[in-house]
């Protein structure tokens, strides 16, 4: 099972606030991406899981990549099915658990946890609202860094209906 830190999706980026890494959508394109990575090393690993930090929401995460014309990085959004393949052929992956670390993919108003589990057929945990990551690893889940309101949330794949 991989287990550990995970984070080869290219440029990613996320606000600062007193030190804090806010790991949202919204933001990325500003240039941060080594802060969400650095961030992401900090924190507490989770045994049997392997931590996949990008940024996301309710349905669907991003990325950035490079424009081979230069210029701005191009903003590319992922659902559950590229994520999926993705992480498929990535070194970084041997199977097994996933803890997304990345915003709101676990909302229970949105279906991008549920639906990476049902496609990788491994347990999902994510967090329910914005992450929010201290320069020592703490994390934070809810509308602020000061707010601990939200929480993990564990998503287990489910078969198909016929």
């Amino acid at each position: 099972m991989g287990a550990g830190y995970h984070g080869g999706f290219g440029a990613t980026s996320g606000s600062r606030r007193r030190g804090v890494v806010t790991l949202d959508s919204t933001l990325v394109g500003n240039g941060r991406g080594k802060e969400l990575a650095e961030a992401a090393k900090r924190v507490k690993k989770e045994p049997g899981f392997t931590d996949v930090a990008i940024h996301g929401s309710e349905n669907a995460v991003t990325v950035l990549r490079k424009n081979p014309q230069g210029g701005d990085d191009i903003k590319i959004t992922l659902d559950q099915r590229r994520l999926a393949k993705f992480l498929k052929h990535d070194k970084g992956y041997s199977g097994g658990k996933i803890r997304l670390l990345s915003c709101r993919t676990g909302s229970e108003t949105g279906t991008f946890a549920q639906n990476l589990a049902n496609k990788m057929g491994v347990v999902v945990r994510a967090p329910s609202d914005t992450l929010h990551i201290f320069p020592w690893g703490k994390m934070v889940i809810g509308p602020n860094a000061l707010t601990n309101s939200g929480r993990w949330i564990d998503y287990y794949p489910q078969k198909r209906k016929r």
